[in-house]
């Protein structure tokens, strides 16, 4: 049944909301000129007793996740924060060797701006590698009273993972890969609408570029949360907040996806993954700064949680115990306190998306949590 003009209004406004639409501006370096960045808060944000979420997106997630998030971090009782790294939204793009210090140049301009000091971060699949960069060099933006980083589906260089849909991209010649924003944005408005998470579109993309006899492995959607779950109100609105939130993202820019996948694939030099270019050797990094910053001071131990899908195409069980290893060797967990948990019923996307088979509530219900009993 067609969505009512009273719901598509409703629809309308609350997509257009301002806080999922933001902006501002990072200055000029040798490096580059002044850089536009768009980025999106929940409509709670003004609520400053709440913990604040960075959400480090996943490739196709970014500001947009703000919305698609709102009414759960409401329901969970946290904050959170959404960026557009470069060539989405309104984000300026950069060449993909300058993406990692554009990121971590705008945290910090982004912060001072919201008037925000902490953060807890969360992030999902390709926003590991720009994670673990974070951490490496502004571990100062989590809160040294509870400091909290959860990592859903991690994304895992496929040298370490092993895992087929990766592993079937990565033969894809560098100038298809510089198409994919154009055969996604296809993809998510012909083929399979909603299929808008790293998961599903590269699934979605990799089937279409490939001959019918590829076995390119598939990553459907596979949420149970509906819309009314997703967004409230009622469900002609809800529905239609959705369609138009997935019809709006995919008009605007998407050209970072390019980047993005190149990175991911490491169709780059080893030197655009920044610290992240060696998981073991970073994440021990992380592990030796801990020690070093901690040594004499009342600063909490850093809890760092992984959150598997029982079914994940992206990374595979052995991209899961290569990622668990590296946090669990001696010298690491000496220092940091390490959990891990697995969703049997998810998948690499769902794991995010799904609210009642994933960990997202889990995890927003933790920081909240966490933030009570820090005082």
């Amino acid at each position: 049944m067609a969505a009512t003009s009273s719901s598509q209004d409703q629809a309308f406004r609350i997509v257009s909301t301002g806080c999922f639409h933001r902006a501002l501006w990072i200055p000029q370096t040798p490096d580059h000129p002044q850089l536009r960045v768009t980025y999106a808060t929940t409509t709670n944000f003004d609520s400053a007793s709440l913990p604040i979420v960075l959400f480090i997106s996943p490739m196709f997630g970014l500001r947009w996740s703000a919305l698609h998030f709102d009414k759960l971090a409401r329901e969970c009782g946290v904050r959170i924060i959404c960026v557009d790294r470069p060539g989405f939204g309104g984000s300026t793009l950069v060449h993909l060797n300058l993406r990692m210090r554009v990121w971590l140049e705008t945290i910090p301009v982004l912060l001072e701006k919201l008037q925000v000091k902490h953060v807890n971060i969360v992030t999902h699949s390709a926003g590991t590698i720009y994670t673990l960069n974070t951490l490496c060099k502004l571990r100062w933006i989590l809160d040294p009273k509870a400091p909290y980083v959860a990592f859903l589906a991690p994304y895992v260089p496929v040298v370490h993972s092993g895992a087929t849909l990766p592993s079937v991209a990565s033969k894809l010649p560098v100038a298809m890969i510089d198409s994919l924003s154009g055969v996604s944005t296809f993809v998510n408005n012909k083929i399979r609408p909603r299929a808008s998470w790293s998961g599903g579109i590269i699934s979605a993309a990799a089937q279409f570029a490939f001959p019918p006899s590829t076995d390119v492995p598939t990553a459907e959607p596979s949420s149970t949360t509906t819309a009314l779950e997703r967004y409230g109100y009622d469900k002609d609105t809800a529905e239609t907040i959705e369609k138009l939130s997935f019809k709006y993202q995919f008009q605007e820019s998407t050209t970072g996806a390019n980047e993005e996948a190149k990175l991911c694939l490491r169709k780059c030099d080893e030197d655009d993954w920044g610290e992240a270019a060696d998981y073991s050797g970073c994440i021990r990094k992380i592990a030796i700064d801990e020690s070093t910053s901690s040594h004499g001071s009342e600063m909490a131990r850093l809890k760092v949680e992984a959150f598997f899908a029982g079914s994940d195409v992206m990374i595979g069980k052995r991209g899961q115990q290569f990622f668990e290893q590296c946090w669990q060797r001696e010298e690491v967990a000496g220092e940091v306190d390490f959990k891990t948990s697995a969703f049997p019923e998810a998948d690499h996307d769902s794991v995010l998306i799904d609210h009642k088979k994933g960990a997202l509530r889990v995890v927003f219900e933790r920081i909240a949590a966490l933030s009570r009993n820090s005082g």
